[in-house]
């Protein structure tokens, strides 16, 4: 029983120091990018590189103010691996990758206070839109016959 939590322990700062190390990396990687963008070497397109720099702006304001990745509220790591996917969207630069970002946000859910986070593909978010419109266009009122009378 000790051993087990004595693992457990030790894999949970293991865990914590890849954490830390993360947001470095993302630091990192980011200025990177942004040092390949501000020589012209990138070959993306203007309207990318706009994208590309406003969300490196968020990343960079984020990330700058904190050490460990860890130490990010939820709003805030959302808001982080949302920027990270629109980046790596537009430096992949294609329709596919578009639609395979991955995007979160954060809904109520119905009949309470309690706040949920959802993730998804936009391709999903889209699949999920296009089925509520169908719900919705339904007619709500039943019309003889096969009214069940």
């Amino acid at each position: 029983m000790s051993l087990a939590l004595a693992w457990g322990t030790v894999a949970l700062h293991a865990s914590a120091a890849e954490q830390g190390d993360k947001l470095a990396a993302i630091l990192e990687q980011q200025q990177s990018l942004k040092a390949n963008i501000d020589a012209g070497t990138s070959g993306l397109s203007p309207r990318q590189v706009r994208v590309i720099r406003k969300e490196q702006e968020t990343v960079f304001a984020i990330a700058g103010s904190n050490t460990r990745f860890d130490q990010l509220n939820i709003q805030e790591q959302i808001r982080l691996e949302n920027a990270l996917e629109r980046i790596n969207a537009n430096v992949v630069g294609t329709r596919v990758a578009q639609e395979n970002q991955d995007t979160c946000w954060t809904e109520a859910k119905t009949g309470s206070k309690m706040k949920v986070t959802r993730c998804g593909t936009q391709e999903e978010i889209d699949e999920a839109r296009r089925g509520a419109r169908a719900w919705m266009e339904k007619p709500k009122i039943c019309i003889p016959p096969g009214c069940g009378g």
